[in-house]
């Protein structure tokens, strides 16, 4: 499976100089946990995780962290895939870097979409359900009896 079939394709961005406060009250309107900071050709310049502002900002030393730039937090580089990325590769990328979030890019590296691991979670739980469907057809069309048969 690629990258494409399960990204989210309305990732939430944000400009460099957008400041943390922003960024908090934006990722609260959208009920995310990330927003990618991007320059003005749409490239990924860095991503903003919930712990970023968190650990970063409010829990820092910054006596008004609210007004912090968001490019002052975020995390960088930042690590994309594009739409055609085997989701196997992704996930074997996510999981050595331990990050839960991946903003997928176009050919000119502007962002299209998000990938995380709640939608990769999501796919296997519907996969799962799937197979338990498939399996439970093909005992009855077999003639198994079930438990409460016997």
């Amino acid at each position: 499976m690629l990258v494409g079939a399960i990204m989210s394709r309305k990732p939430i961005t944000v400009e460099r100089d957008h400041t943390v406060l922003h960024v908090a009250r934006l990722m609260k309107e959208e009920n995310v946990g990330a927003v990618v900071v991007v320059d003005e050709q749409r490239r990924a310049v860095g991503i903003c995780t919930d712990r970023d502002l968190a650990v970063r900002a409010f829990a820092g030393k910054h006596k008004n962290p609210g007004s912090l730039p968001v490019d002052r937090v975020m995390s960088r580089p930042v690590v994309t895939a594009d739409e055609d990325t085997l989701l196997f590769d992704l996930l074997r990328g996510m999981a050595a870097k331990r990050i839960r979030r991946v903003p997928v890019v176009d050919r000119s590296s502007a962002v299209v979409g998000m990938v995380s691991m709640d939608d990769v979670i999501l796919l296997l739980a519907t996969e799962l359900t799937n197979v338990a469907e498939v399996m439970g057809h093909s005992s009855r069309v077999l003639g198994d009896k079930s438990p409460e048969e016997e």
